[in-house]
């Protein structure tokens, strides 16, 4: 199984982990058309609310296999042949164009950027990589603030402001074959898509559902989770959700184009914020926020910003005098 952009995320260990399930649902006692399947370096699933006619389930899987490859060819950091690599590798001030899919997800990154103010960051990943090394080096099991803040130089390359970004000028296109130019304006800027990627392969998943014919289907990878349609005209799409190993497992109901998203952290994994960049680990029972919102890409990245929203707010309590 290849190595990409979500196992990068559980391998640092020092961003969002999304802890969500899906139960899966039976419908007039039987079970729901499902398939799954290794994506992104973890797994996926799809259960269908019925079978599309004129289309095996056979079939519309290895569309979706298709699917996801081009996505991780295209947002992967861990490929030496994906365009994340290439755009990671480009000097400063050499254009690069990229692929539709990485045009799709720079316009939610960077629209979510300013939402966020600045919480959600594609280019954190320097800040991610020197806390990593000292985590190498010392030991970070206590809750709180850690001291220490990388050197500027660090800092220095990390903020979606440095990379100039040209949009395809007619929006129409935007989603399908249109590609966006990228411009580092300082050198040693990278960008790691593992907190919005997974997200967006949901989303995209379902838009490929549709096109094949289905009207009501439910999409999971990596425990992002997003509705389409409903089983039956009187029974929404019921998801269980895994919010930590200390409180009881809710059970909540996802209309359609609903997705739904945690803002948690693995036990004991610290938590890097973009600007500052200080980082935290959070107490073991951290109650975890649980994010709607209309896309998968938009929850995936809002819940990365929830997180650094609550990091501040004991970042605060910890600093005052």
């Amino acid at each position: 199984m290849m190595r990409s952009i979500l196992s990068k995320l559980c391998f640092t260990g020092f961003v969002l982990t999304i802890l969500a399930c899906m139960k899966s649902p039976t419908f007039a006692g039987e079970r729901l058309p499902t398939f799954s399947g290794p994506s992104m370096g973890t797994t996926y699933r799809v259960t269908l609310g019925r079978h599309i006619p004129q289309r095996t389930i056979g079939e519309i899987h290895r569309e979706t296999d298709s699917l996801l490859q081009h996505i991780d060819q295209s947002l992967s950091t861990w490929r030496d042949d994906s365009i994340a690599t290439t755009l990671n590798r480009t000097p400063a001030h050499i254009v690069l164009h990229v692929d539709h899919h990485m045009t799709n997800v720079l316009l939610i990154a960077e629209k979510l950027f300013h939402e966020t103010e600045g919480r959600f960051d594609i280019t954190a990943a320097p800040l991610i990589q020197w806390w990593r090394k000292r985590a190498s080096r010392e030991e970070f099991g206590s809750v709180g603030i850690h001291q220490g803040i990388p050197p500027q130089e660090v800092m220095e390359r990390v903020g979606l402001n440095h990379l100039q970004i040209h949009f395809p000028e007619d929006p129409s296109c935007l989603g399908n074959s249109c590609c966006a130019s990228v411009q580092k304006t300082v050198e040693g800027i990278t960008v790691d898509f593992s907190g919005i990627g997974p997200g967006y392969a949901v989303d995209q998943i379902g838009k490929l559902l549709l096109s094949l014919g289905s009207t009501a289907h439910l999409v999971e990878l990596g425990g992002e989770v997003r509705a389409w349609g409903q089983p039956d005209p009187s029974t929404a799409w019921r998801v269980r959700l895994r919010l930590n190993d200390l409180q009881p497992q809710p059970v909540i109901s996802l209309q359609d184009g609903q997705a739904v998203a945690i803002a948690a952290l693995q036990l004991g994994k610290l938590v890097v914020h973009p600007q500052t960049g200080r980082a935290v680990t959070l107490p073991h029972d951290f109650n975890p926020s649980v994010i709607f919102a209309t896309t998968c890409a938009e929850a995936d990245a809002l819940a990365t910003a929830r997180i650094l929203e609550d990091f501040e707010d004991i970042e605060s309590t910890k600093l005052s005098p």
